[in-house]
């Protein structure tokens, strides 16, 4: 994960994504405020409660449960936006969404971990203290994700503007090398971290699943709540469901305990199974709508 080939391949994404979005979708978000509510809600304060009781439900140890926690904890990542341009999904507020969670992740992530580690208080499991938490540096993490991600945008929005007929033309082949960087890096994760999957799926397999199908159901339940449309709730919970488990590996071994990794580890296998499956779903309800169209 710490080869420069990673945040290149992310950058080369983020611009693929950047062909396929307006100014205008940006502009339209401040009319869809319940839909940014829905989504922040969900993924900021539900995930993390979720996580909890999956956690106690499941009767993890300790540590694994620690290890789930700050799993939902962590913003969602680059690659979301991506898979929600393949689902077919509303990028722009997929965007929105990634860029927010990851500007506040420097508050959110040491206060869901500082409450974990009061909830478990004296299970034996050692943690940083609250004013080490916050002194992590999230706030340099978060400005990293949106120099990946801001600044390739915007060469591929600049693009779709200014050489719309170029835009066109290089969209599907840049979608499926970005497609391909994609796959590589969730192979090269699998490869790195498959002893550590195998080892444990038995004892925290069933509880990472249980989160995974938890998040994407909580998202379309808040987003059944707040009347969005059935592309906003796909967004919302591609977003909720596909969690960034690079970010979560590294907080992870700040704590100190290897153990802490395992849940992240296993997750990254079942989140890119999970998300196949809304692919799917996108491209099946943008086929029967263009159905219905081509048919009045």
């Amino acid at each position: 994960m710490n080869t420069p080939l990673i945040p290149i391949g992310l950058a080369l994404i983020m611009m693929t994504v950047g062909l396929s979005v307006r100014l205008s979708d940006f502009k339209a978000l401040p009319r869809q405020w319940n839909a940014v509510g829905a989504g922040l809600l969900a993924q900021l304060v539900f995930l993390p409660l979720i996580a909890l009781c999956v956690a106690l439900v499941t009767r993890l140890d300790t540590v694994y449960a620690i290890g789930l926690i700050i799993l939902a904890s962590a913003p969602g990542g680059i690659s979301s936006n991506l898979l929600t341009v393949l689902a077919r999904g509303k990028t722009a507020l997929s965007i929105s969404l990634t860029i927010l969670t990851n500007l506040v992740a420097f508050i959110t992530i040491p206060t869901v971990l500082s409450i974990a580690f009061i909830v478990f208080s004296g299970s034996g499991v050692d943690g940083p203290s609250s004013s080490e938490l916050y002194a992590l540096p999230f706030g340099e993490t978060a400005l990293k994700v949106l120099a990946i991600s801001a600044l390739p945008l915007a060469i591929g929005m600049a693009i779709c503007r200014f050489l719309p007929n170029f835009a066109s033309r290089i969209e599907k082949p840049a979608k499926f090398v970005a497609s391909a960087i994609f796959a590589a890096i969730v192979v090269n994760s699998f490869y790195s971290e498959w002893n550590s999957i195998m080892a444990h799926w038995s004892t925290v397999g069933p509880a990472v699943i249980l989160l995974n199908l938890a998040a994407i159901g909580s998202a379309l339940l808040f987003s059944r709540l707040f009347k969005l449309s059935a592309k906003q709730a796909l967004t919302i919970a591609i977003e909720c469901g596909l969690q960034n488990v690079a970010l979560a590996l590294v907080i992870a071994q700040f704590m100190g305990n290897g153990r802490f990794m395992v849940p992240s580890s296993i997750y990254a296998l079942v989140m890119n199974v999970s998300v196949l499956i809304l692919i799917a779903v996108g491209n099946k309800l943008s086929d029967s709508k263009s159905e219905a169209h081509s048919e009045q």
